[in-house]
């Protein structure tokens, strides 16, 4: 399970769907870092993404280009909104792996609206999901449908 957030952690950009109260489903292409055996990304704290976010945890994530196009096969997961002290180390994150483009997002959005504009989000695996929807069973050479 590990190795697949790990490939996620190592992509550029992360896609984040989350499901609105009518289940539509609304597409983030986010900068994504490591957070132990989870995921993290960063946003507004009042985005779209992060009040879905509160009323619905369960979101879709895969990697995807610059452009939010995706790479990658999408994977169950659960996301949640950090408290100060995440969203400090998930900043601090960025700026050590994405360098002065981070930095200079982060001194923007700071500028604008303030520490408190802006929270982390924590992303971990669906394990029982992934397990029944992922590619790791395959039926065994005797299998037959008859």
């Amino acid at each position: 399970m590990h190795d697949r957030t790990d490939q996620l952690a190592d992509s550029r950009y992360l896609l984040l769907t989350t499901f609105g109260d009518d289940g539509s489903r609304q597409d983030s292409q986010l900068w994504v870092v490591a957070d132990g055996p989870a995921l993290g990304v960063w946003a507004p704290a009042h985005s779209g993404e992060a009040e879905r976010i509160r009323r619905r945890p369960r979101v879709l994530i895969g990697p995807c280009d610059a452009h939010g196009r995706p790479t990658g096969r999408q994977l169950p997961a659960r996301a949640r909104l950090c408290d100060a002290e995440a969203t400090a180390r998930y900043r601090t994150s960025l700026i050590n792996k994405y360098g002065l483009t981070a930095l200079i997002a982060l001194a923007r959005s700071r500028f604008r609206v303030g520490l408190a504009g802006t929270v982390g989000i924590r992303i971990t695996l669906n394990e029982l999901e992934q397990r029944l929807v992922g590619p790791e069973w395959r039926p065994p050479a005797t299998y037959c449908v008859n």
